[in-house]
């Protein structure tokens, strides 16, 4: 079986307010799929259904749509762009074969896209550049800022006419200055292009442009389009680059069944419904299929399933029972149990990396109403399978007594759509306690106690210590298996980790070794309970003993800004808790890398434009914990 037309799964990726909405809607309207131009400020888009989004006229959750160019299917998947969704555009990133970079030439280059380019760098994503906005006062076309964010090199496709003004077009680069232009930079990326310099033969056009090709697939060059996406100048250029450019998906129907879950949703009946990507083989409904988990201490498990409903993309949003080959998006129902990031058929690692911190905030949650209680656990609960990152738990000293509900979170617009869609979806009126820094504890020395229960039938002992920095936490059992009966077993394993996720200080422990150093039982059979209970009371008596550090997280960062504000700016920053590296300038732009605390970030990204007049900017990624002092 061979799939009869090639598939793209194409990302459009952008900071806020860039026109990553716009550009999409203007795609599906130029390929037929839709006859209506949606726009956010209408509030009637195609790919922002949901009530929430069309309200605030952001994109919240990714979306998927299909067209086609020529032969090629694309499935193109709209991503949020404000920060605090970063998890959303992380489950995208993994799924995508290519991308449009959607940058704004009015308000240039934002930290966040500065990150999104890294990211998909990093992960090997090519990816094209539409330089929006040419119609606006202000515009640029100057590709300067692109090229310094890259780190290959970026190729203007066409050239903006009346620049800033409302009539403002494109026109198609072509000609001897184009092709000397292509010939000087591809020929510092591609052997072949250098080689015919060399030779005093000068590279045919046709060669140039596969030589582009090439260059774009490995990411060293990237074409860029001028446009304006409100109005339609450039997109048809837009769609001639995605099909040119861009390399299809990979894999073949006839390979072993491989794909990853990344999204999870309810159908209209209210049934999971998981969105896979197909890297390879192909799926139909009624398949058997075998579903590979990792839970949150590492362990991979194969879990029997069957997909009931397989059905793909045809055109827009519309599905249809199809059988699923590689490079397709599909919708699954029948797998009642499926997380994102679950994979179908075979665990291939490569697809089970994080890409972006988890989020460093946690609220409570309260309902309004006592009696909303119990609801609104389960409320959370289903949007913690849409999102695992919300990471929905009760933390309490006891199990069902003054617990609260607690979520974590990325930021302040997060925590009010999460507000929103409990309102909105389950009729729950809820108040969301404003965020903290999530810390954590680290064991600080080596703990041991022993308990037994009283009527002496049942006793176990634990020693607990510090794990390597990064491990997470680590179960050993130091006892021979037959001393306790399978139940038992169980028990301690559930327990464990239960335990460890609320330390001394009321943080979660990390980078922790529990070893069961003896267990033992005797007639009449002790219930698995017991078990439980005698964990809980020995581990916590352990931890006692060994004791733990709080530690708050801090992040790597790096700031670009113009000379004259690097002083103001290195103030800001150390007075922030910043511990910063030696700067190094260039071309009247100073750089300077180093760690900060991550509650800090914050308040230097708000402060960053004024200080800078809108032109530094501010990446930062995880680095760790360290001690709170």
């Amino acid at each position: 079986m061979s799939s009869p037309h090639p598939r793209l799964n194409l990302g459009i990726v952008a900071h806020v307010d860039a026109g990553k909405t716009t550009l999409t809607e203007r795609l599906l309207y130029e390929t037929g799929v839709s006859t209506h131009l949606g726009r956010v400020d209408h509030g009637d888009t195609v790919t922002d259904a949901d009530d929430i989004e069309r309200r605030r006229g952001i994109t919240i959750r990714s979306a998927v749509v299909s067209f086609t160019v020529g032969d090629l299917k694309v499935n193109l998947i709209d991503t949020p762009g404000h920060a605090d969704f970063v998890a959303e555009v992380e489950r995208a990133l993994a799924v995508l074969d290519g991308a449009v970079l959607v940058v704004s030439t009015v308000e240039g280059i934002q930290a966040q896209t500065r990150a999104l380019i890294r990211t998909m760098e990093r992960l090997g994503i090519p990816f094209l550049v539409f330089a929006n906005k040419i119609d606006r006062v202000g515009a640029s076309g100057s590709l300067d800022e692109i090229r310094e964010a890259l780190a290959g090199d970026a190729i203007a496709l066409n050239q903006p006419v009346g620049l800033g003004s409302r009539s403002a077009t494109v026109r198609p680069r072509r000609g001897p200055d184009f092709a000397d232009e292509l010939a000087d930079r591809l020929s510092l990326v591609d052997e072949s292009v250098l080689a015919a310099y060399v030779d005093g033969s000068p590279p045919a056009p046709a060669d140039l442009l596969a030589s582009l090709v090439r260059a774009t697939a490995t990411g060293r060059v990237h074409p860029v389009v001028f446009g304006a996406a409100l109005t339609g100048v450039g997109v048809c250029d837009v769609l001639e680059a995605i099909a040119t450019y861009l390399p299809p998906a990979g894999g073949s129907p006839t390979d072993a069944l491989h794909a990853n879950v990344f999204k999870i949703e309810r159908d209209a009946a209210g049934h999971p419904l998981a969105y896979v990507r197909m890297r390879g083989g192909t799926l139909t409904s009624r398949d058997d299929v075998v579903r590979h988990h990792r839970d949150g201490t590492g362990q991979v498990t194969a879990v029997p399933g069957r997909a009931k409903r397989v059905t793909t993309y045809l055109a827009g949003s519309t599905t249809s029972d199809r059988p699923a080959v590689a490079g397709d998006i599909a919708c699954v129902t029948g797998l009642p149990d499926a997380e994102i990031g679950d994979q179908l058929g075979r665990w291939d690692p490569a697809y089970g990396l994080r890409l972006f911190p988890p989020p460093g905030l946690e609220s409570v949650v309260v309902a309004r109403d006592p009696a909303d209680r119990a609801r609104l656990y389960d409320a959370v609960r289903l949007l913690s399978a849409q999102d695992p990152l919300i990471d929905a738990r009760l933390d309490g000293p006891m199990e069902g007594v003054g617990q609260e509900l607690t979520v974590s979170l990325y930021g302040e617009v997060q925590r009010e759509v999460l507000v929103a869609r409990l309102a909105e979806e389950f009729g729950i009126d809820a108040e969301v306690s404003a965020s903290r820094v999530v810390h954590v504890e680290r064991v600080a020395g080596v703990g041991e106690w022993a308990v037994r229960v009283r009527t002496g039938n049942a006793s176990v002992a634990y020693r607990v210590e510090p794990g390597p920095v990064g491990s997470g936490g680590r179960y050993v059992m130091g006892t021979e298996r037959g001393y306790l009966l399978p139940a038992h077993h169980r028990a301690i394993e559930e327990t464990v980790p239960r335990v460890m996720a609320r330390g001394l200080l009321g943080w979660r422990v990390v980078d922790w070794l529990v070893t069961l150093t003896d267990a033992r039982f005797s007639a009449p059979t002790p219930p698995a309970g017991y078990y439980r209970d005698l964990t809980e009371r020995a581990l916590r008596r352990a931890l006692r003993e060994a004791g733990t550090r709080e530690c708050e997280p801090v992040s790597a960062f790096e700031v670009e800004v113009p000379e004259e504000s690097f002083t103001a700016v290195l103030h800001v920053l150390t007075a922030a808790g910043a511990t910063p590296g030696l700067p190094t300038f260039a071309g009247g732009r100073c750089t300077v890398s180093g760690t900060i605390p991550t509650r800090s970030v914050h308040g230097v990204e708000h402060g960053l434009p004024e200080l800078t007049g809108g032109r530094g900017f501010l990446v930062t990624e995880p680095a760790g914990y360290c001690p709170v002092s």
